[in-house]
């Protein structure tokens, strides 16, 4: 055999030596611990590896809205299969979690992986904004309870801290995902707020999607006295008699002077339009004293009312 012929055959044992996929690693960071990490296996007919599974414990100081990582998948050639992101959401401060991230090609046979945590996003603190007349005292998220039917809630108390009666105070609140995201808006009324007095108030989201929102943003949108409002609408309701409508209802003064209230009301055709609007007027309320009121519209011809909206206010002199 020729010097030749000898250096080729080396080369070609050299050349054939078997490559091997790297050791599994998984790295976190100081928010986020990775416990443990181990290949995932799917059970059954020619099991396969199929992704990786990570033991993860929260170690900030609040939640975890979002935890991003990449992860590379190796097969049994030490080829690179895939290199992905994936995600998780709303991990509690504290608390520990086990996480599966499968590669997606069924015939892939994951051998091994590494897995670094890109970026964690924290839970935004709740803001919660008073004003010089409505104190938050106190603000606390309440689970669903599936015994009572309850949803997951935001409880509030707040005072008036001023001297004077509100006859309306609005209090916003922003319902925000783990990664501050708005998820829903929604307003809390509170009528006849009387000084220094404490109300309490559960909030539910309106949005079906908004129900597991994890922080929130609080804030006192109005607070307007009964110097302003002195006739508040308690109840309203129309009926048809005939060719007309009957629209009744109730105003209360709220405020500590007798007033005269006028009530309008504005009639909808079924394509949302205009039809008319009637105002009548209610006199002499004394100081904290509900009236009745009823009148008739009679609905022009070839007109049909679908729909009103009604407003009550005092009359200025």
């Amino acid at each position: 055999m020729s010097e030749k012929e000898i250096l080729k055959e080396e080369t070609i044992d050299e050349g054939v030596q078997p490559c091997t996929p790297p050791e599994p690693t998984a790295v976190g960071n100081e928010q986020l611990e990775v416990i443990s990490h181990s290949l995932l296996i799917k059970e059954g007919e020619g099991a396969k590896g199929r992704g990786v599974v990570l033991n993860l414990k929260n170690n900030a100081d609040k939640d975890i809205g979002k935890a991003v990582f990449k992860i590379t998948f190796y097969d049994a050639s030490g080829s690179v299969a895939d290199t992905v992101e994936e995600s998780l959401a709303d991990f509690n401060k504290g608390s520990m979690r086990s996480v599966e991230f499968e590669y997606s090609k069924a015939e892939a046979d994951i051998q091994s992986y590494t897995a670094s945590v890109v970026k964690t996003v924290l839970t935004p603190d709740p803001e919660v904004i008073g004003s010089d007349t409505v104190e938050i005292l106190k603000h606390v998220i309440v689970e669903a309870d599936t015994c009572s039917g309850s949803k997951r809630a935001l409880v509030l108390e707040f005072k008036n801290s001023g001297e004077k009666t509100l006859a309306t105070a609005v209090l916003e609140v922003v319902f925000c995902d783990g990664e501050g995201n708005v998820l829903d808006t929604v307003c809390h009324r509170e009528f006849e707020f009387k000084p220094q007095s404490i109300c309490a108030a559960n909030i539910t989201p309106a949005k079906q999607e908004a129900e597991a929102f994890r922080t929130y943003k609080v804030s006192v949108r109005k607070a307007i006295t009964t110097e302003f409002e002195k006739v508040q609408l308690k109840s309203h309701d129309m009926n048809p008699v005939g060719d007309a409508v009957e629209v009744s209802g109730v105003v209360k003064n709220v405020s500590d002077v007798k007033t005269d209230a006028a009530v309008s009301t504005l009639f909808r055709d079924v394509k949302d339009e205009k039809i008319a609007t009637r105002v009548i007027y209610i006199r002499d309320i004394e100081p904290g004293a509900s009236m009745q009121f009823r009148f008739k519209f009679v609905v022009p011809a070839g007109e049909d009312v679908n729909s009103y909206a009604i407003s009550v206010g005092d009359i200025s002199e």
